[in-house]
């Protein structure tokens, strides 16, 4: 009887056994290639890397929200590690070039200066 339960406990235990087994975790994937340093974006910009493309035929390095908005779902984006120079403007205007503001109606046109005889430019007089 004793012998019966054991093989009974281990039948019980392989038919167990044998769901867990697929279960397993996957195996991670080979990590994704690195980006050369020859082809990493400028400072302050980004750049979209599609996987399993060429390093010379990437996209070309754009600003970072554009990079965003664009990435294919087969890509990633590679931000640029240094600091932007300060110098630079952050980004060009998204906005089209149109006609100039508007004044607003409290300001007047100031007149023309007034010149003397020689060209050069002459002092209003103040009121005492």
């Amino acid at each position: 009887m004793t012998r019966s339960l054991c093989a009974l406990v281990f039948a019980a235990v392989a038919a167990y056994a044998s769901p867990l087994q697929a279960q397993v975790r996957p195996q991670p994937q080979d990590p994704k290639p690195v980006v050369p340093r020859t082809h990493l974006p400028p400072p302050g910009m980004c750049r979209i890397w599609l996987d399993n493309v060429p390093p010379t035929q990437q996209p070309a390095p754009t600003d970072c929200a554009s990079a965003v908005r664009n990435q294919p779902r087969n890509a990633r984006v590679i931000f640029s590690d240094e600091p932007r120079n300060p110098k630079l403007p952050m980004a060009k205007s998204l906005k089209e070039p149109g006609a100039p503001p508007r004044k607003a109606p409290d300001e007047r046109p100031r007149p023309p200066a007034k010149t003397g005889p020689d060209g050069k430019p002459v002092k209003p007089d103040t009121p005492k």
